[in-house]
């Protein structure tokens, strides 16, 4: 089940993570979560939301990488961008259109949709306003938009910076969570084309933020609906000299969420929402990248913390499922200054036994004497949690993995476990966010009984979807 992970333009070209928002849930063993086109193979999205459009810098884009029996062919590909006939808005400097994405068959007509926020965007004298548009999925894959109006415009800026979809009060209708950063809305389905939905609900944060960081749905008591979680960043003191990192976890209900009694979480920059144990029960994963003079829950190399699913919710107590650096049992690697160690989280059974494993990005790791070229980390699934054993590491310089270690790949920044082949062993798909100075790349990794193999092997970035090779984050917001 999924999360989502993005660099902002800023960590793109300072090479620091200042906020890492996350997303929804990834897909499970069996079937695909995307499925635009109705074939019944699991499909992949994701976004150049910095690319130029058409000569308008930043504009961005989203596209979709329809699955099959061989894998992802960028061949039978959509790309859309708000220059798209059908799509709302147009392709202006700064909209970041696709910065931050969530899916679901919104509409209830069997097809997977794709919500895609552009916080930039001006709306009307509203400068940066943001909005959210949602790609309708057909026969013929994603087509067309509808605009998902911003439920309180005049009360904040950036609408759409994060998403995130599920279903909070178990209607069986597709409901979609939204940022705009310090102030998360639901909207409750059912969406239509011509721009209705359900009610509206406010989610309260329990203390006042100055931003969400990361956003993603999962079922974490089993009771068939979906469940909340996020993170957010408080002020220490009024100068803005600190701040410290916080989560909660709201629970769903027949009328939707819990908000008067939010489950307090670790703090972090990636969340991920999946069944690690095998009970029914999905934990949550929270990645935090930052150090402690960055943010005061912080740590060395970054951390990743699992907690616990249960009949009553998250169990977060003083000893969560599992709290991994890379000095942990089992972690490969070493605990080193700005590792980027959580940079983006997600799960997924790879090897089919029944037990989600937890696959993390380290953005900032160094390979050999090569800086920030980045890595990612795989670890297994057990009945009692996280596996200390097994665990392996993917970079560029791993045989038969495509391309090269460089220096600011950071590859890793992204990170995705879902079911392309519909064979029952998700693939591993990996962002490497400033591929050639900040083009963006996205490699795909076959899943087996075994885990992630590098036979066949694939690797593309812009110029196989006909788009110029410039400047974009190419593969953020990875998502499927």
């Amino acid at each position: 089940m999924r999360k989502r992970t993005l660099l902002l333009a800023t960590a793109l070209t300072t090479g620091l993570l200042t906020a890492l928002p996350g997303a929804a849930t990834a897909a499970p063993a069996t079937g695909p979560t995307a499925d635009f086109n109705g074939d019944g193979y699991g499909d992949i999205a994701f976004a150049a939301p910095y690319a130029r459009v058409d000569g308008q810098g930043m504009a961005g884009y989203v596209a979709v990488v329809y699955g099959g029996a061989t894998g992802l062919d960028p061949a039978k590909r959509t790309v859309v961008s708000q220059n798209t006939a059908g799509v709302p808005g147009a392709a202006e400097a700064e909209d970041a259109f696709g910065e931050a994405l969530a899916l679901a068959d919104l509409n209830g007509d069997g097809y997977t949709d794709l919500a895609a926020g552009s916080p930039g965007e001006d709306v009307g004298d509203d400068v940066d306003g943001g909005s959210v548009t949602v790609l309708w999925g057909s026969a013929s894959g994603l087509k067309n938009g509808t605009t998902v109006k911003d439920p309180a415009a005049s009360a904040h800026d950036n609408w759409g910076n994060l998403l995130t979809a599920g279903d909070f009060d178990g209607d069986g209708k597709a409901d979609l969570a939204a940022s705009a950063y310090a102030d998360p809305y639901v909207i409750r389905g059912g969406f239509t084309t011509t721009g209705t939905t359900g009610v509206v609900q406010r989610v309260a944060l329990p203390e006042t933020s100055y931003s969400v960081d990361a956003l993603a749905a999962g079922d974490t008591d089993n009771d068939g609906r979906s469940d909340l979680a996020l993170t957010y960043r408080v002020r220490l003191n009024e100068d803005d000299t600190g701040s410290w990192s916080k989560g909660a976890a709201y629970l769903g209900t027949a009328t939707g969420l819990d908000t008067s009694l939010p489950r307090p979480l670790n703090g972090g920059t990636s969340l991920a929402l999946g069944d690690i144990d095998g009970d029914g029960y999905d934990e949550i994963a929270i990645g935090n990248v930052l150090s402690k003079e960055n943010d005061h829950s912080g740590s060395l190399g970054g951390k990743v913390v699992v907690i616990r699913g249960s009949e009553g919710g998250p169990v977060n107590g003083d000893a969560p499922m599992a709290e991994l650096t890379q000095d942990s049992e089992g972690v490969p690697g070493a605990d080193e200054a700005d590792d980027g160690f959580g940079s983006a989280v997600d799960i997924g059974d790879i090897d089919g036994d029944g037990y989600g494993d937890l696959a993390i990005g380290v953005v900032f790791e160094d390979v050999g004497t090569t800086e920030d070229t980045g890595a990612t980390v795989l670890m297994n699934g057990s009945a009692s949690g996280v596996s200390r054993t097994g665990a392996r590491t993917f970079t560029q310089a791993t045989a038969g993995v495509p391309g090269s270690a460089e220096a600011m790949d950071y590859f890793g920044s992204d990170v995705l476990l879902a079911d392309v082949t519909e064979d029952g062993h998700p693939e591993f798909t990996i962002t490497a966010g400033f591929e050639d100075e900040g083009i963006g790349a996205l490699t795909t990794l076959r899943g087996s009984a075994t885990g992630p193999v590098t036979d066949g092997a694939r690797s593309f970035g812009p110029g196989s979807f006909g788009q110029a090779r410039s400047y974009g984050a190419f593969g953020a917001g990875l998502i499927g």
